[in-house]
């Protein structure tokens, strides 16, 4: 079973995001901070992150690269609600696989969901 880590320091995001990742048959994992994210990366040894942009102890481009250190076949998907600040080009910049502007609609995520499905068969 693929595995998701959803990174967000937004309870609110991360649970409706949790639901439809697991709706879709993934397992996941949650964390909210980065130092979270980190311990729960280094247990869980996720295949995808969903890595949002701004958490409250470290931004999500400066988590990226402990990430890919750990393992540097995971999927990073990064999540904004500033899309000035950190743009799509930045996200590519960096080696992600993708990336979302916020609110996450549901019927972006299940299209995405699907094609994660069919890159790690």
């Amino acid at each position: 079973m693929i595995k998701i880590m959803l990174v967000d320091d937004e309870i609110f995001a991360r649970e409706n995001m949790a639901k439809i990742v697991q709706r879709k048959g993934f397992s996941v994992c949650l964390a909210g901070t980065a130092e979270e994210a980190l311990d729960v990366f280094k247990k869980e040894s996720p295949d995808v992150v969903f890595l949002d942009i701004m958490l409250p102890d470290l931004d999500g481009d400066h988590l990226f690269p402990y990430f890919k250190e750990l393992n540097p076949l995971v999927d990073i998907y990064f999540i904004t609600g500033s899309g000035i600040i950190f743009t799509e080009e930045k996200a590519k910049e960096l080696g992600a696989a993708g990336y979302m502007q916020k609110p996450v609609y549901p019927e972006e995520l299940f299209k995405l969901l699907e094609q994660i499905k069919l890159k790690h068969i």
